[in-house]
């Protein structure tokens, strides 16, 4: 069975994006760069809502061609722009860049895709659709990576309570970054 992941990086106060949906106070290096590529090796399908899908397809497309970013990030966004996309929104009528909408039952469709075959799924963006897969206890694994900045205020990770997760796994990077990885208990 597939899992779904929720990979998110957080402030070390719990948000993962100011009001204003900044991200650029993201900390990241070679070794987050190196983390991020073998994530992304082993999942088929990222899940996202209206906003970060849109977010996204502004920025990953154009990263492929533009030559005054590394080899290394272009690989990466040919990465992001190769694999399945999932958008769960009401209002988004049309999508491209591999991805398909979802307008309802959010929960019967990420039930549907575990038991389909393939990677695992993953949520990298979006605070939203987060606390709806948390709320639907649709989540597998957390893959938390806690950066060394204070926020003050911005969008929670957690707007809902998960249920009972376990910490199985954890690392440290140099740049100062803590990935957590937990396992939600199931009953």
């Amino acid at each position: 069975m597939r899992k779904v992941i929720l990979s998110m990086v957080m402030s070390l106060d719990g948000f993962i994006e100011t009001r204003n949906r900044d991200i650029s106070w993201h900390v990241w290096d070679d070794e987050m760069q190196a983390y991020m590529d073998e994530l992304l090796d082993d999942i088929d399908t990222l899940l996202y809502g209206r906003v970060s899908y849109e977010m996204m397809i502004d920025y990953w497309p154009a990263a492929e061609m533009n030559e005054r970013n590394s080899e290394e990030h272009r690989a990466f966004a040919r990465k992001m722009n190769s694999l399945d996309k999932v958008v769960f929104s009401h209002s988004l009528n049309e999508a491209t860049w591999n991805a398909r909408i979802v307008k309802e039952n959010i929960e019967d469709e990420i039930l549907t895709m575990k038991q389909q075959e393939g990677k695992d799924i993953v949520l990298l963006a979006g605070p939203n659709l987060a606390a709806t897969l948390i709320k639907h206890d649709v989540i597998d694994e957390y893959r938390i990576i806690v950066n060394p900045v204070v926020l003050g205020e911005g969008q929670p990770l957690f707007k809902e309570r998960p249920r009972a997760i376990e910490l199985v796994d954890s690392k440290s990077f140099q740049c100062g970054n803590v990935l957590l990885i937990y396992k939600a208990k199931k009953d």
